[in-house]
């Protein structure tokens, strides 16, 4: 399953600029990045690898997995610890992690931030679902940081809510220096 994986991200994008790998109680983790000029995303992208190990879901569902993906401006190499607590959360808790869900982290995301969670969308349009050899396919669903004030507007008014606020107040959600956005509860 890794190995398609790393494939499918190498044909797209090349050789990432940064890796980093993250064992733990049985699990294994890799994060890429690429630099904003290699994706032409405008960000830098960070991409787990080993989160498609297991299924999406329904553990007799095997025929879904899910990776993530995160992009930052300017870049935090030093999310990937957290960002590979997001792709073992899973895995480690015994749920699915699908859109609309929020993961929370044990502290900030990186140093120097004061975003604690990520909120998981579905997405097309960076990293399309890839078809593997054995019928399976992996989706890459989308990590937005969240500062605890919108994590709490969320949980309070629900998903849509927020991105309907975010959308209205231009709030760049991918900008690693971004303060919290003060929704009105």
């Amino acid at each position: 399953m890794h190995d398609s994986v790393e494939k499918y991200l190498l044909s797209r994008w090349g050789d990432p600029t940064r890796k980093a790998k993250f064992e733990g109680e049985g699990f294994s983790i890799q994060v890429w990045k690429w630099d904003a000029a290699v994706t032409g995303e405008g960000v830098d992208t960070y991409v787990t690898v080993g989160a498609a190990s297991g299924p999406l879901g329904d553990p007799g569902t095997v025929e879904h997995r899910a990776e993530f993906l995160l992009g930052l401006q300017p870049g935090q190499d030093a999310v990937a610890r957290s960002f590979a607590a997001l792709a073992l959360y899973g895995g480690r808790n015994g749920v699915s992690v699908a859109d609309g869900h929020t993961v929370p982290s044990d502290g900030p995301l990186w140093p120097g931030t004061e975003m604690m969670a990520f909120l998981i969308r579905e997405q097309e349009a960076i990293i399309p679902t890839v078809q593997l050899s054995d019928g399976s396919h992996v989706h890459f669903l989308q990590a937005m940081p969240l500062h605890e004030s919108e994590l709490l507007y969320k949980r309070r008014h629900g998903m849509d809510a927020l991105m309907a606020h975010w959308k209205e107040r231009l709030v760049p959600f991918w900008d690693s220096e971004r303060g919290p956005d003060t929704p009105i509860f």
